[in-house]
């Protein structure tokens, strides 16, 4: 498969698990197709999801990656799961939001609120096999 066959693949799985947001399709299969391009050969897509606010991150075994696109191309920025101590998820009324404790502080991810119990979940499965 190609990268681009990929990425359209993680764009569907994203609105299939209701973890979708404000981002184009075009810009969205970019965004992943952009972070495909950066993983290792032993490494697969377990939770690729999109931010209300129209950030790509995918999360893999080893490191959760985010990509966001900008006016002059795409910026990344990732966190392996030795650097994630804690993962929480809250749902409000209209959003959820991911809460991941970092050696860096907190970071939050506003994604679509029905999404946010799936994708905590998997995000916190995925940090306990990290381990």
């Amino acid at each position: 498969m190609t990268n681009h066959e990929i990425g359209m693949e993680a764009y569907y799985y994203s609105i299939n698990n209701e973890l979708i947001g404000g981002i184009s399709k075009k810009n969205a299969v970019k965004c992943f197709e952009q972070i495909i391009a950066m993983l290792d050969s032993d490494e697969r897509l377990n939770l690729p999801f999109i931010t209300v606010n129209g950030k790509c991150f995918v999360a893999t075994k080893k490191r959760l990656i985010k990509c966001s696109k900008n006016m002059f191309g795409y910026k990344f920025k990732e966190w392996k799961w030795s650097q994630i101590r804690n993962v929480f998820y809250k749902k409000a009324l209209t959003t959820g939001t991911l809460i991941l404790n970092t050696v860096d502080g907190e970071v939050k991810i506003s994604i679509n609120r029905d999404g946010a119990e799936f994708a905590g979940e998997i995000l916190r499965k995925l940090k306990n096999e990290a381990k």
